[in-house]
């Protein structure tokens, strides 16, 4: 009986570590072992009793396998698109997880007690002064902080990484690497101009940083061809990737390694130079797989590239794989390109997708998703890229500022099952002139999918043909499922976020966010002025004329205004398995489209905006809109991509990104405010006030106690278009969680007073034999009830209902604690009348 208790007491207390349980359990069964094995009865009576424990021992067993991971089990990412379903305590990687989603799966803080969410703690960051030909002064951070195992990392705009107690939020250590540890000298040489930031090769500006749980890393983003990982656990360099090995040297592409020197003659095999910019890399086993972007209006071909870290110290490439024509150019680039993925190429007309859905009115269901690359016209596509202007000193070669694909400014997810990672490119450089660029300019502004372990492309879909905006598709991708397949989701800059088919690319929906204002003065991105997707003016389709268009409102160049210049959709989106949440915004301001450079783009100036900016009447809503800037967050259905709901907020933009988590999408605009969307309704459910509009997503995470809590930096710098006195201030990591405490519960007693009917009792007197008697009929008087006065009952303010967890047996342990008694009540009969006989 004393292993029926221990067991019975482990499988409800489910805190108790297993091994310690074992021990427990372990102890009675052992000592019916020991006895006298001579004695045939006493045997026969152990048997029964060890088959009795072993039955409720590998019943507990059972009902613990069932139970919860721990507060700190990886659990690691699910496969096949699927969304995490066991809380793990951490938040490993920019969005959560490899597979993207920016989606934990806790429930400690949830729609019901969000609002008692109080400061646990701040890190202030510490400021650091700029060093000379190495780092340039920034300011606080910008990346969504990791949680892993109870410790909080930071990677901060001048390039440290700090580890912090995410309990405390005690200091535990900092790198400062490439701070003091770069050799800048060396990489001059080595790398020279072929790299952008040679001269400053740990620039500011660091979008992400990831953990790899498998190799004990940190990985910041890559700045200027410069890659290095970090001990988690001592925060010391663990190895570094110098420029000239992850992107190549000067003379590989070349060119000299003269300091400061611009890399501009076509003939010597590279034109303009590199940004060696992207998101922390992806690992297949010992295959790192990294994209690399030109440079944006400095020319630089971009490719996909892969080394093997079974030695980090001295690492092997596998291949460069260029997603772009040589300097000499290629007029049978696209068309190759289309027959390298098996027709499995897909151009997206903009006007041709609102024709089918009826715009303005939207009224019909989109019959048009995207068109295959082998419907499109051979000579619509051919000289892709090339300067096809007569006298230019480009002419029939690629343009030297020309990039087809600029940094990959967002998590690619990759699948571990098929070893495909999915990308979206930057723009296409140089923006918003491209009368030396004829062509959709294949693969910028655009996504392609590859196979990990050799490069080579497996699908590609251009989302803006001949990109006039720079909308590019920089932000987060997601591996989500749709309709059961997998399916890469992914919005670019334009607003517009699709989910494709993983294997083939082939959309399954399009979402346009009806709110994005697209027919301002001369911007003419799908409709033209008039709202009219018809218009010759509404650009672009896959013809002659539009892929060569030299800018959005040619002949003309008057000033004109962008309402959401240049993005529209500036933040990650999320994915929590169900719905797919999406921040879009608007934001007018003027431009005006300056000449061609040989280097850097042109027209990018802002020039004024906001309230008083002068826009056409006539909207999508038919609305006077005095002002056009506002943010908009939805949330769309996975499955068939419509909307669910809408949340507006009124005078600010967007950056950053959207979390989700606790039944809530966790939104911080340029508002000032943490707010907490319900994901199901969209209804605000609660809102914290910070007087900052930070553009960075906040994460969820838990202390080494268990307990979760929402980190997010306020007053950081790190994001542009905000006041000087904002935008140059250090800032601080702030630590949110619930109270020790949660306000008790308020039990509400209401007396009610139920009237009670008038009785009526007749005194009835029966005939006896023999005697007549009368009856009679008393009437009892009216009962009379008095009225009690109603309890005035006051609604105590932000009333708390607590939950409290029950813990119970499961019926599986009740089964076997049944079967156990009555085996054990067996053998005491059994050896009873053995005895008597």
């Amino acid at each position: 009986m004393v292993s029926l208790a221990l067991c019975t007491l482990y499988t409800i207390n489910e805190s108790v570590h297993i091994v310690d349980g074992m021990n427990k359990l372990n102890s009675p069964i052992v000592s019916a072992t020991n006895m006298s094995l001579n004695d045939s009865k006493a045997k026969k009576t152990a048997v029964v009793t060890l088959l009795a424990g072993i039955l409720l021992l590998s019943t507990s067993l059972i009902t613990l396998s069932v139970r919860p991971a721990s507060a700190f089990d990886p659990g690691g990412p699910p496969v096949g698109g699927a969304a995490p379903s066991v809380p793990t305590g951490n938040w490993e990687w920019i969005n959560y997880q490899p597979t993207g989603g920016s989606f934990s799966p806790q429930t400690q803080i949830n729609k019901e007690n969000a609002q008692y969410l109080e400061t646990k703690w701040l890190f202030p960051f510490p400021h650091a002064p700029a060093i000379s030909g190495v780092i340039g002064e920034a300011y606080g951070a910008k990346a969504p902080p990791l949680v892993v195992d109870g410790v909080v990392y930071i990677a901060a705009q001048d390039r440290r990484i700090f580890a912090l107690d995410a309990k405390t939020g005690k200091l535990l250590w900092s790198n400062d690497f490439p701070r003091t540890g770069w050799d800048i000298v060396k990489a001059r040489e080595m790398a020279g101009p072929a790299v952008i930031g040679a001269t400053a090769l740990a620039s500011t500006d660091v979008h992400a940083i990831n953990y790899y749980r498998d190799k004990g890393w940190l990985i910041p983003q890559i700045r200027s061809c410069m890659m290095y990982a970090v001990d988690a656990k001592t925060g010391k360099t663990a190895w570094v990737l110098e420029p000239w090995v992850l992107c190549g040297t000067a003379a590989e592409f070349g060119g000299g390694n003269v300091v400061g020197a611009k890399l501009g003659t076509v003939d010597g095999g590279f034109q303009g130079t590199t940004t060696g910019h992207a998101h922390p890399p992806q690992f297949l086993g010992n295959i790192m797989f990294v994209p690399i972007g030109g440079g944006s209006g400095n020319g630089g071909r971009p490719f996909v590239t892969a080394f093997d870290m079974s030695n980090p110290q001295n690492p092997v490439r596998l291949y460069r794989n260029f997603l772009q024509p040589p300097p000499q150019g290629d007029p049978e680039w696209a068309i190759k390109q289309c027959a390298a993925v098996n027709g499995n190429g897909w151009y997206f007309e903009y006007p041709r997708f609102l024709e089918t859905i009826n715009h303005p009115a939207r009224d019909r269901p989109a019959t048009y998703q995207a068109t295959k690359c082998t419907d499109v016209a051979a000579d619509v596509v051919r000289n892709d890229g090339i300067d096809l202007v007569p006298g230019s000193p480009t002419f029939g070669k690629m343009h030297t500022a020309t990039n087809f694909g600029s940094a990959v400014w967002g998590n690619y997810p990759l699948d571990p099952e098929t070893g495909i990672v999915y990308l979206g490119w930057g723009d296409q450089g140089p923006y918003t002139n491209l009368t030396h660029r004829y062509g959709p300019n294949i693969h910028g502004s655009g996504l392609t999918a590859h196979d990990v372990r050799t490069g080579k492309l497996v699908w590609w879909f251009q989302s803006i043909p001949h990109d006039l905006w720079d909308y590019d598709c920089a932000w987060s991708g997601i591996l989500g499922q749709v309709q059961g397949k997998k399916a890469y989701i992914k919005g670019c800059k334009d607003g517009i976020v699709r989910a494709m088919d993983a294997a083939t690319g082939q959309p399954f929906w399009t979402f346009d966010p009806p709110t994005i204002l697209r027919n301002a003065r001369g911007q003419n991105y799908g409709v033209d002025a008039n709202n009219n997707p018809r218009s010759p003016d509404a650009c672009c389709r896959m013809t002659k004329e539009h892929m060569s268009k030299q800018w959005m409102h040619y002949p003309s160049t008057e000033q004109i205004l962008l309402t959401c210049y240049t993005t529209c959709l500036e933040s990650d989106i999320a994915y929590d398995g169900k719905h797919v949440y999406i921040g879009s915004f608007n934001a007018g301001v003027s431009h005006r489209i300056t000449n061609v450079r040989p280097f850097g783009n042109q027209g990018v100036g802002a020039l004024g905006g906001g309230p008083n900016a002068q826009l056409n009447p006539a909207f999508t809503n038919n609305t006077n809109i005095r002002s056009v800037t506002n943010t908009n967050v939805y949330a769309v259905d996975v499955n068939t991509g419509r909307q669910v709901w809408t949340y507006r907020e009124e005078g600010g933009s967007f950056r950053g990104g959207l979390a989700v988590s606790g039944g809530m999408v966790l939104y911080y605009g340029d508002s000032g405010n943490l707010k907490f969307l319900d994901s199901d309704t969209g209804r605000l459910v609660s809102e914290k006030f910070f007087g900052y509009p930070v553009r960075s997503m906040p994460t969820v995470g838990a202390s080494s106690d268990g307990k979760y809590k929402v980190f997010l930096y306020t007053g950081t710098g790190g994001s542009g278009g905000r006041p000087a006195w904002i935008a140059n201030s250090d800032g601080a990591l702030i630590a949110l969680g619930l109270p020790d405490q949660l306000p008790q519960a308020q039990v509400i007693t209401k007396e009610v007073i139920k009237e009670v009917p008038k009785e009526v009792i007749k005194e009835v007197i029966k005939e006896v034999p023999k005697e007549v008697i009368k009856e009679v009929v008393k009437e009892v008087p009216k009962e009379v009830i008095k009225e009690v006065p109603k309890e005035v009952i006051k609604e105590v303010p932000k009333e708390m209902i607590k939950e409290v967890t029950v813990e119970t047996i499961s019926p599986i342990s009740y089964a076997a604690i049944g079967i156990g008694v009555v085996l054990v009540v067996i053998s005491g009969v059994l050896f009873s009348r053995k005895k008597k006989v």
